[in-house]
């Protein structure tokens, strides 16, 4: 798969995962506390984000610890630059709240998809097959 391929399906694993975590979301603070809600939908997202990206977008189906925890540490990081870059539009420069969020929203992702694509689910090298007849 291409580079453009996996822009699209990024993309629209984007879109749903936001749809998770705004759907559930509105269904939980009708019974829950905002804060408590919040955290179950952002949970139930990251989930959902998990998995679309590495089934759907980055088609890599195998098993490894080490990559969930990449895939958290970069989603951490991802909101860290977020909130960064959205600061720094709304104090330093002082633009609008939509420009901000855009901007913030344009450059996390960009960061994501190149950590995705080429860290947190990149195919490992396989290893030698000792069994293998020649």
């Amino acid at each position: 798969m291409n580079t453009t391929q996996e822009i699209l399906r990024f993309s629209i694993a984007g879109i749903l995962v936001v749809a998770t975590d705004f759907g559930i979301y509105y269904v939980l603070i009708k019974f829950l506390p905002t804060s408590v809600a919040k955290a179950i939908s952002f949970t139930c997202a990251g989930i959902v984000g998990y998995l679309l990206n590495k089934y759907l977008v980055f088609k890599n189906n195998q098993t490894s610890y080490a990559e969930m925890g990449r895939f958290i540490f970069v989603n951490l990081l991802a909101l860290g630059l977020n909130v960064w870059i959205n600061q720094i539009f709304l104090q330093s420069f002082q633009s609008p709240i939509w420009v901000a969020l855009v901007t913030a929203t344009a450059i996390t992702n960009i960061m994501i998809f190149i950590c995705f694509k080429w860290w947190v689910f990149k195919k490992s090298a396989k290893f030698y097959d000792l069994n293998r007849k020649f």
